[in-house]
């Protein structure tokens, strides 16, 4: 399928989603950064200024702010932070590095906006996870703010697709090698799949804010989550990772209602809560 084709397809899947009564969302206005739709998503559980910048999935070619509309205002709903889901700019029409230095300078354009980094989290989902990443390694490189904490679930950590989970066996009902394969190189556009930022697997990863990972078995990249684990550990982070046996790629928000997710999001509101102040964690598995 084209890109063209994978667009319309997200979309029709995407429209299908019901979205909770209570999500309110409006466009946000970050005066050029990036696309023309990201959006502010909240309920009426908000008790801080605190809020989560999420990145979306979609391989760095699909997707817009939108379709996670329903996820985002779960997750704001569970942690009492708002959301401002943010539109980066998508390959093959901006290859690597577009969608990293967008969501760099949608991370500063908060900052200038007056919200402390400690009431920040970034979160993302697969490509977006590790846009998290990315953001976090080029914030510590160049001396400014890190936010309070990142999340990600089912991050894309390795372009060159190495991990031992991509292959046939995962049984992943998403993914193939082809289609990742496809996606990474409409991304790099013919550079190197190790470029730090491209596939923060291969950078240094020491020195970042505490992250939550989530991840799923049934997934070709749940070995880019448990390989990233291993090596933020390794750098002296906090790190806290949650593995589901049979879950899905981005099971937290692609799995719906179900009992997986919830929980899921349960873990990761915790986590934001803690990391930005407002109360202490419960015990972690």
């Amino acid at each position: 399928m084209d890109v063209p084709g994978q667009r319309r397809h997200y979309e029709r899947v995407w429209r299908a989603v019901p979205v909770d009564e209570d999500i309110r969302s409006e466009p946000a206005d970050l005066g050029g950064i990036g696309g023309a739709r990201s959006e502010w998503v909240w309920t009426g559980e908000q008790a801080s200024d605190a809020c989560f910048m999420y990145f979306h999935g979609g391989g760095y070619v699909c997707g817009e702010p939108w379709m996670w509309r329903q996820f985002n205002g779960t997750l704001s709903r569970a942690s009492g932070m708002r959301c401002l889901a943010f539109d980066y700019r998508l390959a093959p029409e901006y290859p690597f590095p577009t969608a990293v230095s967008d969501s760099f300078d949608a991370y500063r354009w908060l900052l200038n906006g007056g919200v402390s980094p400690q009431e920040i989290v970034l979160t993302g989902d697969s490509a977006g996870g590790a846009l998290v990443l990315a953001v976090l390694v080029e914030l510590r490189e160049k001396g400014l703010p890190l936010p309070a904490g990142g999340v990600v679930m089912s991050p894309w950590t390795d372009l060159e697709l190495r991990g031992e989970s991509m292959t046939p066996a995962t049984n992943d009902p998403l993914t193939t090698e082809e289609s990742a394969g496809s996606m990474a190189r409409l991304y790099l556009d013919g550079q190197d799949p190790r470029s730090p930022l491209a596939s923060v697997l291969y950078t240094d990863l020491t020195e970042l804010p505490p992250v939550h990972v989530e991840a799923g078995t049934r997934d070709v990249l749940y070995s880019d989550s448990t390989r990233l684990v291993e090596k933020l550990t390794e750098a002296g982070n906090d790190v806290r990772f949650h593995s589901v046996p049979g879950a899905i790629h981005s099971y937290p928000a692609l799995a719906g209602g179900t009992p997986e997710a919830a929980e899921a999001i349960d873990r990761m509101a915790d986590f934001m809560i803690t990391v930005t102040g407002r109360r202490s964690s419960v015990p972690h598995e």
